[in-house]
């Protein structure tokens, strides 16, 4: 493996937006999933992180986003409106990266794991 894949959790793709242009967060919010638990921000937030990938993995990145820094995670639709494939972390510019780099670290050391410790 090269040393640009290695810290890379397979079959997932993460990106940061900082200071979110006001076309994006539009269509952010709009294909946002509404629910309960998310405050809704009145201005969009200093930066939102993007995860992309299959059900178990972004289901476990939300958690472990949510508990590595203060940040808010939601559900984004998708084409397929039953099919959960992206969600969305915000927050502050360093809570999200640092959400972020949580969630690459977790994944990429659990993506495989050893099958023993099951």
């Amino acid at each position: 493996m090269n040393s640009s894949n290695r810290n890379r959790p397979a079959g997932v793709s993460i990106r940061l937006v900082k200071r979110p242009a006001s076309g994006f967060w539009a269509i952010l919010e709009h294909r946002r999933i509404e629910s309960k638990h998310f405050e809704d921000y009145k201005t969009p937030p200093d930066a939102v992180g993007l995860i992309q990938g299959p059900v178990a993995s972004i289901l476990a990145a939300a958690d472990v986003a949510e508990k590595a820094a203060a940040v808010q995670v939601a559900e984004i639709r998708g084409v397929c409106p039953t099919h959960m494939t992206v969600i969305a972390v915000y927050g502050d510019t360093s809570a999200v990266e640092a959400a972020l780099r949580a969630v690459s670290e977790d994944l990429c050391n659990t993506i495989f794991p050893d099958h023993d410790n099951f």
